[in-house]
C-alpha cells in the first residue's frame, strides 16, 4: 500500500472525528492539512499502479475545499456565539410591552406576545383601563408584575421659568 493512501485515510478519519467530537475545529484543520499532505506525497511518489498521477491533485483539491469549508463554517459559528443569547421563558418577558385587556386595579389581565396573562400593577401605578400600555417588570409565578407606560400622545413637560 502506498504511503499517501495511509495518510489520506488517517486524514479522512480525523475529519470524521471532528463531526463527533467537540474539538472546536482543530481536527478539521488537521484533517484538511492531512489531505493536502497526502496529495503532495502522492505527487512525489513513484507508484507502480499510476494512481498517484490522479490521486495527488484530487487529494490536494479535496484538502483545499475542506480548508475553505472549514473557514466559512467557523466564521458562522463564531458569529452565532457572539450574538446575544436567546432568552426564553419568563426572561423573554422582562421589559416587554403589553396591553391591558381588563382594568388593572391592581390585578387584571394583559395581552402580551399573543397570549393573555394575569398581571398585577407594581406599587408605583394607579388603576389602568383596558387598552393602556404596560411594561413587564417581573414575573411572580404565572402573574406578571407590570408598571404603566406614559401615554405616547402626551407632550413632554417644559420647565416653568
Amino acid at each position: 500500500m502506498d504511503v499517501f493512501i495511509v495518510i489520506a485515510l488517517v486524514a479522512v478519519v480525523v475529519l470524521l472525528a471532528e463531526l463527533l467530537l467537540p474539538t472546536g475545529g482543530v481536527l478539521a484543520a488537521l484533517g484538511a492539512l492531512g489531505l493536502v499532505a497526502a496529495g503532495v506525497v502522492a505527487l512525489t511518489a513513484e507508484s507502480d499502479s499510476g494512481a498517484s498521477d490522479w490521486a495527488g491533485p484530487a487529494l490536494i483539491t479535496l484538502g483545499l475545499l475542506s480548508i475553505v469549508s472549514f473557514y466559512f463554517v467557523t466564521r458562522k459559528v463564531v458569529a452565532a456565539h457572539r450574538d446575544e443569547p436567546v432568552r426564553t421563558g419568563y426572561e423573554g418577558l422582562l421589559g416587554a410591552r403589553a396591553e391591558a385587556r381588563t382594568s388593572l386595579d391592581p390585578d387584571g389581565q394583559v395581552w402580551i406576545e399573543g397570549a393573555l396573562w394575569w398581571a398585577r400593577l407594581s406599587g408605583d401605578g394607579g388603576p389602568l383601563r383596558p387598552g393602556d400600555r404596560v411594561t413587564v417588570e417581573a414575573v411572580d409565578g404565572l402573574t406578571l408584575i407590570v408598571r404603566p407606560e406614559p401615554p405616547a400622545d402626551v407632550p413632554a413637560e417644559e420647565g416653568a421659568g
